[in-house]
């Protein structure tokens, strides 16, 4: 019986494990690289009360053809992210709702609105290590009167999550995610517009007090796109002044190897110098002390004295008369006189 629990059990906890591990490869495979992506506009038209307001929606070129461009190589879920079509789509569906609105160029209008986009972020369940992708837009709407004097100047931030688990791919979960951060901003807009002081005043026919006149609004536009290009000049020359800086230092770098490996190859001569040197000593040491040994030699045989010794066979001449220190034979007689 117990054996049969446990069987089980094993049973149940290895169908759990597959069931996880399933769960994961799925994740990891909606949460690969989406390259570059173009969200399909779906958001729903704003049920509200219409305002009694003519207004001129006014994109820009920039703003028309926004795309998001990621440029830390770092981050691989995702490479572009085109939301232009949709975001105009999101604005004309609220602004057509919540006021009338007019044709583009038109100059009859009571207010006009030019959306922009401050900031863009997003998040993968590969950085995040959890299953959802995620999308923050911040936009900055500028409300100016029919002499295009500003009036007002609001900022509005929309946020969009989308669970893996409903998805099929990474397109498609970024696709949904800005889509739902795009409503987020839409219902913002659609609620909270109506109940602005410079709209209320508008809707009652009062003229909003001016915050900047269009000739004011003129020169900062050029100041802040003097700023901006002052700004690419500073980075451009920085970018020029960080090579340079990093070609001398790969220069000096390259300098010292060089002359690291030249004094490596200067020590090596000079052991080799003095390897040779010493060599040359042993070798001269060794022939001075065999020359030594062959002089000392010779002078030894010079001075030995020479011995000669009789030859046994050898006699006197006849000749030869015997010294007075000679004695006399044994054999001859006494007497005798030669």
């Amino acid at each position: 019986m117990l054996d049969k629990v446990l069987r089980v059990r094993g049973i149940m906890k290895l169908n759990w494990l597959n069931h996880k591990s399933i769960c994961w490869l799925a994740v990891a495979l909606i949460s690969g690289c989406a390259n570059s992506v173009v969200v399909k506009p779906d958001i729903p038209s704003p049920l509200v009360e219409r305002l009694d307001l003519k207004t001129n929606l006014v994109f820009t070129d920039t703003f028309k053809n926004y795309v998001y461009l990621e440029k830390e190589k770092k981050r691989g879920s995702l490479k572009s992210l085109n939301f232009a079509n949709a975001q105009t789509n999101m604005f004309r569906q609220v602004f057509s709702n919540v006021t009338t609105l007019v044709d583009e160029g038109a100059t009859d209008y009571d207010l006009a609105i030019e959306p922009e986009i401050l900031d863009f972020q997003y998040s993968s369940p590969s950085e995040t290590k959890l299953k959802q992708y995620e999308i923050w837009i911040k936009y900055r709407l500028k409300l100016l009167n029919s002499a295009e004097d500003s009036i007002a100047d609001w900022t509005i931030k929309g946020y969009g999550k989308t669970p893996t688990g409903l998805l099929t791919s990474a397109s498609s979960a970024f696709n949904a995610a800005t889509n739902i951060a795009l409503r987020d901003v839409g219902a913002q807009l659609s609620i909270r517009f109506p109940k602005q002081r410079v709209i209320k005043t508008l809707v009652d026919g009062g003229t909003p007090r001016v915050i900047a006149t269009k000739a004011e609004r003129i020169q900062q536009a050029l100041d802040k796109k003097a700023a901006e290009e002052q700004q690419a000049k500073d980075r451009a020359a920085e970018a020029v002044a960080a090579k340079e800086r990093r070609e001398k230092e790969k220069q000096v770098r390259k300098e010292k190897r060089k002359n690291k490996a030249k004094n490596k190859s200067d020590e090596v001569k000079e052991v080799e110098a003095k390897k040779e040197a010493k060599a040359e000593d042993v070798v001269s040491e060794a022939d001075a002390t065999l020359d030594e040994n062959a002089a000392s030699e010779k002078a030894e045989e010079n001075e030995a004295p020479t011995f000669e010794e009789p030859s046994v066979d050898e006699e006197p001449s006849a000749d030869e008369e015997p010294s007075a220190d000679e004695e006399p034979s044994a054999n001859k007689e006494p007497g005798t006189n030669n």
